[in-house]
């Protein structure tokens, strides 16, 4: 049997993991991979790319709240954080807006001019559904609202501005959306995401047509026949779900801790009308105390009340 059985027979991983996403598309060398799959979205020629952080620390593997992302500069102008988001999708378009606040911050001192700051794109593919619209990829920019009548001024405009700049755009792409859509495939980004989506027969059918996912699948093959990257995925696995587990169980315990305290709440609130009953009938304190359960010293207190 030679190598290249082998490789079939063993199953693959997974794209739509982050460890593997980024040893795929964010590892040195893998350039023109990546370069594919950014033209495919942002539906525009890249002649420069540059993968900035091509290396994968070893202690963010198993680091439950770690993001291992890919960023990149492509053309010399434009800054790119790409990643596929697994996990907990809660409040991810305030951190969409926190990412690519970061990205400007990281890329533009104190010293220098705003002129000078790169457009920056921010890129997440979720495994969720998050956006309320009915398209599987959304692009999101800087605009401005309608003009109100009360506001109008004729400036002699035919036409106002829609946005207040283009150097800023967001990118979500729901891998839910495109298999429910279930598309034929129509351009390069369809077939890239059936590849990151798993799907196995169009996966091997994507690869005939395109010598950049042709590569990406033949590493994959590769990388899912590695022990050591399996482990790696594994820990990484394990990790995201430990994470997850120990959030719902945070948040359950929240509700139960919620919906006690609340009860206590009631009840002492119910003890104390009584209370206050009990001592405008002169009762002593000491059968209040035996019959509401509270301290002699808590009903004292209610007398100068």
């Amino acid at each position: 049997m030679n190598n290249f059985s082998k490789l079939k027979e063993v199953d693959m991983l997974p794209l739509s993991n982050d460890y593997v996403f980024k040893r795929i598309f964010g590892k040195g060398g893998n350039e023109k991979i990546l370069k594919s799959l950014l033209e495919a979205i942002l539906r525009i020629e890249i002649q420069k790319i540059e993968i900035k952080n091509p290396e994968i620390p070893k202690e963010t593997i198993n680091e439950k709240l770690s993001i291992l992302d890919i960023k990149a500069e492509i053309n010399d102008n434009t800054i790119i954080d790409i990643e596929l988001q697994v996990g907990n999708t809660t409040a991810i378009e305030r951190r969409l807006v926190v990412y690519n606040a970061k990205l400007i911050a990281g890329e533009i001192k104190v010293s220098e001019e705003y002129k000078k700051a790169k457009d920056t794109i921010v890129i997440c593919i979720i495994n969720d559904n998050v956006v309320k619209r009915n398209a599987y990829l959304s692009l999101a920019m800087l605009k401005y609202e309608k003009t109100e009548e009360i506001r109008y001024v004729n400036m002699g405009y035919e036409k106002e501005e829609e946005y207040l700049t283009d150097m800023v755009k967001y990118y979500i792409i729901e891998l839910p959306k495109f298999k429910k859509k279930k598309p034929k495939v129509a351009d390069l980004l369809e077939k890239w995401l059936y590849v990151i989506g798993g799907d196995r027969k169009m996966m091997e059918e994507c690869k005939k047509e395109n010598e950049e996912i042709k590569e990406a699948v033949e590493q994959l093959r590769q990388m899912s026949a590695d022990e050591y990257e399996r482990e790696l995925y594994e820990i990484r696995e394990r990790s995201r779900l430990t994470y997850n587990t120990e959030m719902n169980e945070a948040r359950r315990k929240g509700w139960e801790e919620g919906i006690k305290q609340g009860i206590e709440k009631g009840e002492k609130e119910s003890k104390l009308k009584i209370v206050k009953k009990l001592l405008a009938r002169k009762i002593p304190t000491k059968e209040i105390a035996e019959i509401t359960g509270l301290k002699e010293e808590e009903i004292e207190k209610m007398k100068d009340n």
